[in-house]
């Protein structure tokens, strides 16, 4: 299986990837990582591509052979919409976080419903509001665990749910342990109850 995770510098795209990473090797499942970052160390993109199972070559999924994109901002989940393979599912964060481009007005961002809508003429699209779910249990800090929630929500994810929350609990701060799990329940349910989703 082949999972591209995208955001923004800062999104904490990497840890998310770290702890898929981890939950698979416990299982005893093959598991390749690979990392590409933009040209800002913060604010850039960042995509943490796995690659799980014994046929996968290289750690860079290729154009065309990821099983799903989970998008940690909209703009950046559209981007790399050619990797996605056909049939593929992309699940996504509907809160955007602008770059510096479009805080500069070097750039313009194009609308939600632009975004979803290009989406939804290729793919299945799952979407929810993980920053604002996070936000809403104390921090922005635990989108990508909200995110990391949607997935295992998605049942895609050949990596056991109590597996991969053994390995949140080992790796986050003691005292953030309870609201990292609440924040990963909180997108398994935001997944299922999505309206992209039921369609």
């Amino acid at each position: 299986m082949n999972i591209v995770l995208v955001g923004l510098g800062g999104d904490g795209v990497v840890i998310a990837g770290r702890i898929l990473a981890r939950s698979a090797m416990k299982q005893g499942l093959d598991i390749r990582v690979g990392e590409t970052h933009g040209l800002a160390q913060r604010g850039g993109t960042v995509i943490s591509h796995l690659r799980i199972g014994d046929d996968a070559k290289g750690v860079i999924i290729p154009k065309g052979k990821g099983d799903v994109i989970v998008g940690f901002e909209p703009l950046e989940t559209l981007r790399q919409l050619p990797l996605l393979k056909e049939h593929g599912e992309i699940i996504m964060n509907l809160d955007p976080r602008l770059s510096y481009d479009f805080y500069s007005g070097k750039a313009q961002y194009p609308s939600l419903e632009e975004i979803s809508r290009q989406l939804r003429n290729k793919t299945k699209l799952s979407s929810l509001q993980a920053t604002k779910i996070a936000v809403e249990l104390g921090s922005s800090k635990f989108t990508n665990i909200v995110m990391l929630g949607a997935l295992t929500g998605s049942g895609l994810l050949p990596v056991d749910r109590k597996v991969l929350l053994d390995t949140i609990e080992q790796s986050v701060p003691p005292h953030t342990v309870e609201k990292n799990i609440k924040a990963f329940e909180a997108g398994e349910v935001a997944y299922k109850t999505s309206q992209d989703h039921q369609q």
